[in-house]
């Protein structure tokens, strides 16, 4: 795996002495790679974007390009929550995936792109402490301010590798309704109280083909029982 060193200005401490104990996903929302690029090497804010920057960002060829060491906190998650934690930026490692997003097209992501970021992740993970369940999409730790990296994301890919969590639904089961936002916070989407928002965007993690049901369904209830009781 080859990683090309593409150092960002963007970056400070992590707080507490934090070590990375998450990984956050994004796409970059941007028409092309070199566009994110310049972004996240520019030490002054670009168009309407502030200065940021993620650790990694993998490009339309799955080239991976690095910005800022692991052991610092780059600019990546902004406002963002995740369970108890408020500082998501101090506590994980960002990485970007070229696609143009809801900004623009929102195409399928390159198969080769997700090749290397499971690669890329096996790799940091022999590094750092990083559970399954903290393997998140920004839209998982600001929900209803980030849709990324979006329903198009194949985290069941992922999962079938041995990274993040994806649910096991059984259609035999009926499960209680009354409860489910309040799994969803214990769970970690504690960023708003909007249940029309965490139901949205676990289902954009989770259950995409759900995504346009406004109601809470069986699918819902039996996903974030799962992915409580491995988690």
């Amino acid at each position: 795996m080859k990683i090309i060193p593409c150092p960002s200005p963007n970056f400070d401490e992590r707080a507490d002495n934090q070590k990375p104990s998450m990984i956050i996903i994004h796409y970059t929302g941007t028409q092309t790679a070199d566009e994110a690029r310049d972004i996240f090497v520019s030490p002054v804010a670009v168009g309407e974007y502030g200065r940021v920057s993620p650790h990694y960002m993998i490009g339309e060829h799955a080239e991976i390009y690095n910005f800022v060491d692991e052991d610092k906190r780059a600019w990546h998650a902004g406002r963002a929550s995740w369970g108890d934690c408020t500082d998501i930026n101090s506590a994980s490692i960002g990485i970007e995936i070229w696609n143009t997003g809801h900004e623009y097209n929102l195409e399928d992501f390159i198969p080769e792109q997700i090749d290397a970021l499971i690669a890329l992740i096996n790799d940091i993970r022999t590094r750092w402490d990083i559970h399954d369940k903290n393997i998140l999409g920004h839209s998982d730790v600001a929900p209803g301010r980030k849709l990324d990296p979006g329903e198009k994301f194949p985290w069941a890919k992922l999962a079938k590798s041995g990274i993040g969590m994806m649910p096991k639904i059984s259609k035999e089961i009926k499960s209680d309704s009354d409860v489910f936002f309040d799994k969803l916070q214990s769970y970690g989407y504690t960023y708003t109280d909007d249940n029309q928002i965490l139901l949205t965007e676990f289902r954009r993690h989770f259950l995409p083909h759900l995504l346009n049901l406004k109601n809470v369904t069986d699918d819902d209830i039996q996903a974030i029982d799962y992915l409580i009781n491995q988690g």
